[in-house]
């Protein structure tokens, strides 16, 4: 049952991430539309991917948690 519910979890959080990675993709291809003023838009965008990329390299080390010691 716990493994069902860390792989569900995982998911969820791994989703999350990509979702995040997506958004600062968008968010950085906009700000290289922008003529003037992109800076910050480029700042929000990769900070952004460097967050989902790291919501998801923490959703991986959660999935990989030993469960054994349950029982079963």
């Amino acid at each position: 049952m716990l493994a069902k519910i860390i792989g569900l979890v995982t998911g969820c959080v791994t989703f999350l991430g990509g979702f995040l990675v997506v958004w600062g993709a968008v968010q950085l291809g906009r700000a290289f539309g922008n003529r003037g003023g992109g800076g910050e838009g480029m700042e929000a965008g990769i900070a952004t991917i460097a967050g989902g990329a790291i919501i998801i390299a923490a959703a991986v080390y959660f999935g990989q948690l030993d469960t054994s010691w349950m029982p079963a």
